[in-house]
């Protein structure tokens, strides 16, 4: 029952986040261009915030593992480690959405839309689907730090390009409003709720191996 669920469970997911991801390009480029931006401006915009990036990744590793499971990316992806990562980082997307940044913005329409399906819906999606339908598998403890290097680089690049630009796409990142310093104990509070989870995660997956 559960190989005949697994390809509509994929299908169905990987739709859904594709249209979100669609439509919020399309929504979000209109918006930009009528401030006066760029479209590259407009479009680099859009790939700096994490939300964007991560469900673009969770998106892309669902149809891979669905439409080409035996390709090279499609091998890539269905690594335990690989998909015990895109589960880490989404599970934060989640987390920081529901616990720091809901409420910061009042949204309408097809943005709401687009607010839900990638801060709540798609990370449950992809977490059942990471539970329910992907191989178990003992990942190294040692994991949890190398899933570090992703954010770590992902500060660094927001840091450099808002000093540039003064543009950030995180309250919490904003030096407009806040203090170097305020960043930096921002983002080590972040970085080690990264930390914990990643453990978890990787709890979560040797214990279902052992099961």
């Amino acid at each position: 029952m559960k190989q005949k669920i697994r390809p509509v469970y994929m299908a169905a997911s990987a739709i859904l986040i594709w249209i979100a991801l669609v439509i919020q390009f399309d929504i979000s480029i209109v918006k930009y261009l009528s401030e006066g931006r760029t479209l590259g401006g407009a479009i680099v915009q859009l790939w700096s915030y994490f939300t964007i990036q991560n469900n673009f990744l969770i998106a892309l590793a669902i149809t891979l593992l669905w439409l080409a499971p035996t390709s090279q990316w499609g091998r890539f992806f269905s690594k335990p480690s690989v998909l015990g990562a895109l589960s880490l980082y989404i599970i934060i997307t989640f987390l920081v959405y529901q616990f720091v940044l809901r409420g910061q913005h009042v949204m309408l329409g097809w943005f709401k839309f687009c607010d839900e399906v990638f801060h709540t819906v798609a990370p449950v999606l992809f977490v059942v689907f990471w539970l329910v339908f992907t191989a178990k598998a003992m990942i190294p403890w040692s994991k949890a730090f190398n899933w570090l290097i992703y954010p770590m680089i992902y500060f660094i690049y927001i840091i450099v390009r808002g000093a540039l630009t003064q543009l950030y796409p995180y309250s919490f990142l904003d030096h407009n409003k806040l203090t170097y310093g305020q960043i930096a104990v921002n983002f080590v509070f972040l970085l080690l709720a990264f930390l914990i989870v990643g453990f978890g995660v990787i709890g979560i997956s040797r214990l279902r191996t052992k099961r």
